[in-house]
């Protein structure tokens, strides 16, 4: 099987997201339940997750199939696979919060993230990196942040929401910002110039993070772990969280996060 374009994700995400919007405006705060590694689960994902496997499957039978909610056999072999997180941010979600977002990430056969579907649809953000072809914002085109040299009292990064009880950020001079889901963290850098990287706990799975990749690799930043190396999305195909802390940005910016940044022992 080969696959040359996901432009045909668009037709359905939509609808996903109009569902997932529907599910948080008739939710209420305390129908929400706890999975066993404690993060929130509402109806709403597993409604939206099952109907995104429904089409992804249709549309390209032979992909594995990574999702939160669902476990799937992982095949090797296979040539793609898609990472679907249905509600990123479902804490967020599940309190009337705008800073979620349905994620859907392309990997290819060595497991190299090379599309991805983003759609805040509260937020009126719909990111799509197709294969081969650069990353968009609502249809027009991202460019590459210009790489700022120095760190200042007005840079931001935006980081997850336990990073403050597990890095020591003292020496880092700006603004420290928030809003839920970590792909939307992941992608902010590329769209809003005052924001100079992100940080992203280890905390982290492959559908959570892989569409937000394909994003940057397309306009030529990157994601690797705070203590170096790539991302290894190998160790995540079982389900298992990252190894290590995640520095998203262009390559000098990663280089300087990485040298004001440390693990609280």
């Amino acid at each position: 099987m080969q696959i040359e374009s996901i432009a045909d994700i668009l037709d359905f995400i939509k609808t996903a997201g109009e569902m997932a919007l529907e599910g948080q405006r008739k939710l209420d705060y305390f129908q929400r339940s706890y999975k066993a590694d404690g993060s929130v689960l509402t109806e709403t994902d597993k409604k939206v997750e099952s109907y995104i496997i429904q089409k992804i499957g249709e549309a390209y039978p032979d992909a594995n199939v990574l999702a939160e909610e669902t476990v799937r056999d992982f095949n090797h072999k296979k040539a793609f696979t898609f990472a679907i997180d249905p509600i990123d941010g479902t804490d967020v979600f599940s309190q009337g919060i705008s800073g979620w977002c349905i994620s859907i990430g392309l990997l290819d056969e060595n497991l190299v993230p090379i599309a991805g579907v983003i759609f805040a649809p509260k937020l009126d953000l719909l990111f799509f990196a197709d294969i081969g072809k650069k990353a968009s914002i609502n249809g027009v085109e991202i460019k590459a942040p210009i790489c700022q040299e120095c760190l200042s009292p007005k840079s931001n990064i935006m980081v997850s929401s336990r990073v403050h009880l597990e890095i020591d950020l003292s020496k880092y001079p700006g603004k420290i910002r928030n809003i839920g889901s970590a792909a939307l963290h992941l992608c902010f850098p590329l769209i809003y110039p005052g924001i100079f990287g992100a940080v992203q706990s280890p905390v982290v799975h492959v559908w959570d993070i892989a569409g937000a990749h394909a994003m940057n690799l397309s306009v030529g930043l990157d994601f690797e772990y705070l203590g170096g190396g790539h991302i290894d999305y190998a160790t995540m195909t079982d389900g298992s969280s990252a190894i290590d802390f995640i520095l998203a940005g262009t390559q000098r910016r990663i280089e300087q996060l990485r040298d004001l940044l440390a693990k609280i022992e």
